[in-house]
Order: C-alpha cells, then sequence, then structure tokens
C-alpha cells in the first residue's frame, strides 16, 4: 500500500515542473472581459492533459448560447476543456478551476504575463486567482500516478471560461449539459489559501437604472424634467434599503466577518450631455450582495418596489437592466468531501477554518444547478491576492494544495496509509 508521504514526496520532486508549467500558464494572457486568450488558453490545457494522458474533451460554447449571456463578446470563441482518468468502478472525483483572468490593469511593478519567482512568490496576473488552483489539481494527479497509488473510481479534471464575469459560459454550461452528472464528490480550486475549507459564498445581483427624463436648456430647466433628480430620489431609497440590509445577517462564517450581512452600493453613475442642458438620461450601476437565506428574486422585487415609489414621487420614467446574477450557495461542514479535506489540511496547517467566501464564484452551479451536496471550495491562492496588482501566489501554498487534494483523493477513490 503505497503511503502519503510517498505521494507527497512525488509532489515535492516536481516544484521545479510545476512552477515551469505555472510560468507558462500565466504567461498566456486569458483576460476576461472579453475573452482574450481562450484558445491559447484552452489549447495549452488540452496539450496538457493529452500528456498526462488523460482522455480529453474539449467542449466549444455555440455562438448564441455566449451571445445570450454576453452580447458583445459574441465574436471571442470560448471553449472549455475536460480530462477523465478511469480507474475502475467507484465514485468520480471532479476537479474544476476557471483559466480566465481580470485584466492586468495598470500600476504594476513587473510584467503580469512574465512570471518571476521572487523569494519563493510567483508572480503574475492570474497566479492566485485561480491558474495555480488548476495547477495544484493536476500536481496532485501526477503523484498519484508517480508513486502508483491504487485507485477505484474516476477522476475529472474541468478548466473553465468566464467565471469572473458569471460563469454561464464556463461552469454553468458544463453543468446545463450533463457533465456533472456522474460526479459524486466536487472540489472547485478557486483560491481561498491552503488553511481554509469554503462552504459557499454570498449571492450577487448586479443591475443597471436607468432614469428617463426630458431635454432642455439650462436657462428653462423648467421646460425639461431633470433625470439626475429624479435618480437622486432613487439614490435616496437604495440608502435607506442599504440600512435595511445591514440588520439581514448570516450565522455562517463569511470571511471577512464584516461581510456577513446582506448589502448594496452604487458602483457607477452617468449623466449629461453639456453644464448648459437639463439631461434626459441619467444611468447608474449597482452591486447587491445577498447572504445565504435571501434569493435573487426577493432582492428583484425589492428594487423594483423602490424604483416604483421613485416613479410616483417624481413622474419619471426608469429602465431596469440585469447584468449578472448568482443564488447564494452553501454546503453542511459535515459533508463528506469537506471533513475529508478538513482532515488533511488539519495536518498540514493544525487549525482548520471553515469559511464562506464574500464573493459569489462557480461553486454556486455544482451545488444549486446541478444539485451535489459534496462540493467544497479548496485552493492554494490567497483571496486578497485576487484582482491586485503584482499578484503573486506562494510556490509552497501550491504544493501543500496538491498534497491536500492528493491524500483527500486517496481516501475517496482507495485505500491509504497515512505513514
Amino acid at each position: 500500500m503505497t503511503s502519503q508521504q510517498q505521494v507527497f514526496d512525488a509532489i515535492d520532486a516536481r516544484r521545479d515542473r510545476i512552477v515551469e508549467f505555472l510560468s507558462e500558464f500565466i504567461g498566456i494572457p486569458t483576460e476576461n472581459p472579453p475573452g482574450r486568450a481562450y484558445p491559447e488558453g484552452a489549447a495549452f490545457l488540452e496539450q496538457a492533459l493529452n500528456a498526462r494522458n488523460y482522455d480529453v474533451e474539449t467542449v466549444p460554447v455555440p455562438r448564441d448560447v455566449v451571445a445570450e449571456h454576453y452580447p458583445d463578446r459574441a465574436e471571442h470563441p470560448r471553449t472549455n476543456v475536460l480530462g477523465h482518468r478511469e480507474y475502475g468502478d467507484g465514485p468520480t472525483l471532479h476537479f474544476t478551476g476557471h483559466f480566465d483572468v481580470v485584466p492586468a490593469g495598470a500600476d504594476w511593478t513587473r510584467d503580469p504575463y512574465d512570471p518571476v519567482v521572487e523569494d519563493g512568490k510567483l508572480y503574475g496576473r492570474g497566479a492566485s486567482d485561480m491558474k495555480s488552483g488548476i495547477a495544484a489539481s493536476l500536481l496532485a494527479v501526477d503523484a498519484l500516478e508517480a508513486a502508483d497509488v491504487d485507485l477505484a473510481g474516476t477522476i475529472t479534471q474541468s478548466m473553465t471560461v468566464d467565471e469572473e464575469t458569471g460563469g454561464f459560459t464556463g461552469l454553468g454550461y458544463l453543468v446545463d449539459e450533463g457533465y456533472f452528472a456522474e460526479t459524486d464528490y466536487c472540489i472547485y480550486t478557486e483560491c481561498f489559501d491552503s488553511t481554509r475549507v469554503c462552504l459557499g459564498h454570498r449571492g450577487v445581483l448586479k443591475f443597471e437604472v436607468t432614469a428617463k427624463g426630458k431635454k432642455s436648456h439650462g436657462c428653462m430647466a423648467h421646460d425639461g424634467q431633470n433625470a439626475i433628480t429624479a435618480m437622486q430620489d432613487f439614490l435616496g431609497r437604495i440608502e435607506e434599503y442599504r440600512e435595511t440590509l445591514h440588520t439581514r445577517t448570516t450565522d455562517l462564517p463569511v470571511t471577512p466577518p464584516e461581510s456577513r450581512h446582506a448589502d448594496i452600493s452604487t458602483t457607477m453613475i452617468d449623466a449629461g450631455y453639456s453644464e448648459n442642458v437639463v439631461p434626459d438620461r441619467c444611468t447608474a450601476t449597482f452591486y447587491r450582495v445577498l447572504v445565504p437565506g435571501e434569493s435573487v428574486s426577493d432582492a428583484r422585487s425589492e428594487i423594483a418596489d423602490r424604483l416604483q415609489a421613485t416613479h410616483e414621487a417624481t413622474g419619471a420614467e426608469f429602465d431596469y437592466d440585469e447584468i449578472m446574477f448568482a443564488e447564494p450557495a452553501e454546503v453542511p461542514r459535515e459533508c463528506t468531501v469537506s471533513q475529508t479535506v478538513a482532515t488533511h489540511v488539519e495536518r498540514h496547517h493544525g487549525d482548520v477554518e471553515f469559511v464562506v467566501s464574500p464573493g459569489s464564484d462557480d461553486q454556486r452551479f455544482v451545488v444549486n444547478n446541478a444539485g451535489i451536496e459534496n462540493c467544497i471550495v479548496y485552493g492554494p491562492g490567497l483571496l486578497e491576492q485576487a484582482h491586485v496588482e503584482d499578484e503573486y501566489v506562494p510556490v509552497d501554498e501550491v504544493l501543500t494544495a496538491a498534497k491536500v487534494m492528493a491524500a483527500t483523493t486517496m481516501d475517496l477513490l482507495g485505500e491509504t496509509d497515512a505513514n
């Protein structure tokens, strides 16, 4: 019987190789929006899986499906990549992660797509969020193979697109197409650092509201209807609503603790043509956060009530346009995959922190849509490194997460000797 230590030694022996792999992976600028370099990213992952003797399947997303969710990005092709390894009768363990990254932006002190290792940290856009999660799950299975671990069941690795803009054409599409129908356990390798087991996330509703008035010359404002004034009324109601939302809290371990309540923020506003024109349009964008127990449909109704109240108070008409939504998701701390991962995290780090994410992610598709309770988030990336300049991941975190994933796989799909 292969010991865990033999597997861990195989992981440590591959340190340089995984740094090289991850550096090349990060060097592909798979920025979303709009979906830049997705074909190159998918081809790189397909090649990586083929080199590891997975049964590889690429799943291109039809253009009309892309257009339904992202009408301004349908010209950018989207392909999800899957690899399967079948070891015999037994359960299916599915590792999944996204390979799109947010745009690098400015203020980097190094090239975001020319990764470097400094003081044990690998720098580059996507290092933590979350190409390191994909690298860790691949490394875990590499080590199991190298150590000739006797497994029963199937390991699936999926690499998806568009998580950063809702995931509807990525993991959501795979779930809709039935790719999780036979999944017993799922580990979503999103960044939360290797000391934590994430049980779920808050939800979100992103939407845009446009107040419609009537244009006029500023010297004859009485002939117009100022859309900014109408929006001011609505924004006042949103601030009152925000106070109400802050009373809706959850006992779940959302981190940071300051995020354990519902919320809404006005995030963008646009109006006006010239200093001497009363504007007939004012558009504002909002970010509504839902705690577990709330629903997107209820949030929509609450927004609609406030729009109606503003209409009655000002006479202005309003358009409501939804950008994206994600229902909250949660799984029990006691579920099998959670407890198994936690056991191995504890062996490496001591006390395990169970958390719920303050933001939404693709876990909801597996839990809410596919109905799989045994799905947790566990990955090496650091949450505080997501979307920042000079993003990095500690190389040791990648190795530790891979060890936890490998030991978890041994427990769920085979026999293990902890010595």
